[in-house]
């Protein structure tokens, strides 16, 4: 309290006032953390469910497979990422803007009065409910647009990535409600799907994850970006293919999609080149997180051969189990271990209530530690496994293969939860100490 003090006597009192707005701004994103590490936990219930079906030791769930995706994108993710998205533009601007407590509260309960009615409509079929729910979630997130384009500065510099970000989320979500009306191009209801899954990963999620390396791995390794020259052609090619992506499927162009996935796979070589040789510059010191980033990116990029096989020759190899292996590579192998690597360390830099969220990232890595190479070694493992169930050879064990396969994700998915609940107690003492410091 006397640092306030010696500030309000030299006559900052606007700085002070927009440190007080961004406190506000940070203690409402809190509803949005713990919804994600709420999901997150039944994510994990979920799996073992599916396990437990896979080893007949229960009856069949309905559709729990897609209920532990969504667990995972809309549960986890996508709660996260509407707590941590206005913050994570202030601190890439370094303007500290604010935004309405009434416009936050509204967007949260959008977003989670919405989410289980689509969980409600995805297990049961009811389509009225499902649209119902994606109606909910939509309002929600137009309003997060409206927060993020409110209080950024400008459309310029690492910026762009998380205004740009949620534009996909829009998109995403209008194909969900092609796939739930009936209503689809000429691509029919697997090029909504394509459409759907592209626009919400590749597109909206693969923005923001690139937008938080880029500032956060220089603060993390205490280094400087190695290639700021790259971060532009990283968002063009990232966005511009991420666009191809999603229309080639919609129209059923195939060289749309070919052409995108080209553009696409560019700007994630220069992401990765940045990733790597700012990790190579520091003093090496956080192994365990950085190769949780490359495993994420191994999955990410590894269906990228297949694709052309499977859109052009798809008599010749297992499309559909290619397909839905790539599906698990990108919401086990990509989100969750981008979410290992990365939430614990932001939901505790976040907590200290301050206008740059960045600014504490070096201090709330030595708070969380570094993620056990059990749960790292483990996540990948269990992608190979399920990876090789797409490999005609092995169909025989294919059964074995993938509850193996899930049994190890589900093992690591462990050590994250301890990881988050923890995170989260510690997230909330040092908002409290913060809290009491200023009322004092």
């Amino acid at each position: 309290m006397t640092g306030l003090n010696e500030r309000i006597t030299t006559g900052d009192a606007c700085v002070l006032v927009g440190e007080f707005n961004t406190m506000n701004i940070q203690n409402r994103n809190n509803p949005f953390l713990l919804m994600a590490g709420l999901y997150l936990t039944i994510g994990f219930i979920a799996i073992v469910g599916k396990l437990a079906v896979d080893a007949r030791l229960i009856d069949a769930l309905p559709r729990i497979r897609w209920l532990t995706i969504h667990f995972v994108t809309i549960g986890g993710m996508t709660q996260a990422l509407f707590g941590l998205l206005p913050a994570l533009t202030t601190s890439a601007s370094g303007d500290p803007g604010t935004a309405s407590s009434r416009s936050r509260w509204m967007q949260w309960l959008l977003l989670n009065a919405g989410y289980p009615l689509i969980l409600v409509g995805m297990a049961t079929g009811e389509t009225l409910i499902a649209v119902s729910g994606a109606t909910l979630v939509l309002g929600g997130l137009l309003g997060l647009l409206l927060t993020v384009h409110r209080i950024s500065s400008s459309g310029t510099g690492v910026q762009r990535y998380f205004r740009t970000a949620p534009w996909y989320l829009v998109v995403g979500i209008l194909a969900a409600f092609g796939m739930l009306l009936n209503i689809h191009g000429p691509g029919g209801y697997f090029g909504s799907i394509e459409a759907h899954v592209h626009a919400n990963v590749w597109g909206f999620l693969a923005l923001v994850v690139a937008g938080v390396l880029l500032t956060f791995l220089p603060r993390l390794f205490e280094t400087e970006l190695q290639y700021l020259t790259l971060r532009r052609f990283t968002y063009w090619g990232i966005t511009v293919g991420a666009a191809g992506l999603v229309a080639g499927p919609w129209l059923a162009r195939h060289e749309l999609t070919m052409l995108g996935l080209a553009i696409y796979v560019g700007g994630t070589v220069a992401l990765l080149l940045n990733v790597i040789q700012t990790y190579r510059a520091s003093d090496r010191g956080e192994p365990n997180r950085f190769a949780l980033i490359l495993g994420a990116y191994l999955w990410l990029v590894f269906p990228v051969p297949w694709a052309p096989l499977v859109l052009l020759f798809p008599d010749a190899v297992p499309g559909a189990a290619i397909e839905l292996s790539a599906i698990d590579g990108l919401v086990f192998g990509w989100m969750l271990q981008l979410a290992m690597a990365f939430l614990p360390v932001v939901l505790v830099a976040d907590s200290y209530q301050e206008s740059s969220l960045f600014k504490h990232i070096p201090t709330a890595r030595d708070t969380v530690g570094q993620p056990s190479w059990v749960q790292i070694l483990s996540v990948n493992l269990g992608m190979v496994l399920l990876w090789t169930t797409a490999y005609p050879p092995l169909s025989s064990a294919s059964d074995l293969l993938s509850v193996s396969g899930y049994l190890l994700i589900a093992v690591a998915w462990a050590f994250f939860l301890l990881d988050i609940w923890s995170t989260l107690t510690t997230a909330r003492g040092i908002e409290q100490s913060a809290s009491s410091s200023v009322s004092d």
